[in-house]
């Protein structure tokens, strides 16, 4: 079973149906359906499924596909939560936000799906984001959308 769409089908309903922590469990649940995969091959699957690591509540992680990432951290208010942020600074038409390590492409990731108008744009690095300010707005404007959609910062926003 080597056929590539089939295996990244697999990968998806593997990481929509469980917990994974680490890549050396999903290569093993792949393997045991008959998937004849290295660790490389996984590792690139992943990147092109754009799959993140992000926290799961628990003090660990998991594997999770760019579609899932918003409904993940969607609270029972309906709005985001933002684990994992830390605080946000200014300069000129650019934002940098600061991320415990390792929550920084998920942040991103959370922000960019949400398509925020002020916000061109992310760029995430280990545990900080550099984000473009759409030109025609403010600072002002941007913290202003980002307690709008994350309201439980609205403390690390002011």
């Amino acid at each position: 079973m080597d056929n590539k769409s089939q295996r990244l089908t697999e990968i998806k309903k593997i990481i929509h149906s469980g917990h994974l922590t680490s890549q050396e469990e999903l290569l093993n649940q792949l393997i045991s359906k008959g998937f004849q995969i290295t660790q490389a091959t996984l590792s690139r699957d992943l990147k092109l499924l754009k799959v993140a690591k992000m926290p799961d509540g628990e003090g660990s992680y998991r594997y999770v596909l760019p579609n899932d990432i918003t409904a993940i951290h969607t609270s029972p208010a309906g709005k985001q939560t933002m684990d994992g942020f830390l605080s946000l600074e200014f300069s000129g038409n650019m934002g940098v936000i600061k991320t415990i390590p390792a929550f920084s492409h998920t942040i991103a990731s959370a922000i960019d799906a949400l398509n925020i108008s002020s916000i061109m744009g992310t760029l995430a690095g280990n545990d900080t984001i550099l984000f473009v300010i759409r030109e025609g707005y403010s600072s002002v404007e941007v913290r202003q959308a980002m307690i709008k959609e994350f309201p439980d910062l609205i403390d690390k926003l002011l």
